[in-house]
């Protein structure tokens, strides 16, 4: 398969992909689930800072053909808008930042509501 064909691979997009997605979590897995989509943040951020400069294609032989295919990587990586690879991975690390200040959130009003139903709790039974 070459670039100037199309290349790359032919399989149908899962019926999930695009739609938004909902996630339940218990409210005492909260921090684990946080902390697992953290470290996922954590270690894709300098593949991506890596990957804006270690992986642009240069024309390695100087010749037009590697030229054309050096630009049509860099293109399709790079430069075709939500087609491009690197823009995907961008979203994902968008999506698992979305996930971690979602669960932070989350957590916050969990201990917000919970503190207060124990504080409720305790002076109605405690008088």
């Amino acid at each position: 398969m070459f670039i100037a064909d199309g290349g790359g691979g032919g399989s149908t997009p899962p019926d999930y992909s695009g739609k938004p997605q909902k996630l339940s979590v218990d409210p005492t897995a909260i921090p684990d689930a946080r902390k697992v989509f953290q470290d996922a943040l954590n270690r894709l951020e300098p593949e991506i800072n890596n990957a804006m400069s270690a992986v642009r294609a240069r024309s390695w032989a100087g010749d037009p053909v590697s030229k054309e295919t050096a630009q049509a990587f860099n293109r399709d990586t790079f430069e075709a808008g939500d087609a491009a690879a690197l823009n995907a991975i961008l979203a994902y690390r968008d999506q698992l930042k979305g996930c971690v200040d979602q669960l932070t959130a989350i957590e916050a009003d969990y201990r917000r509501v919970e503190g207060d139903n124990v504080a409720a709790w305790g002076r109605i039974h405690n008088d």
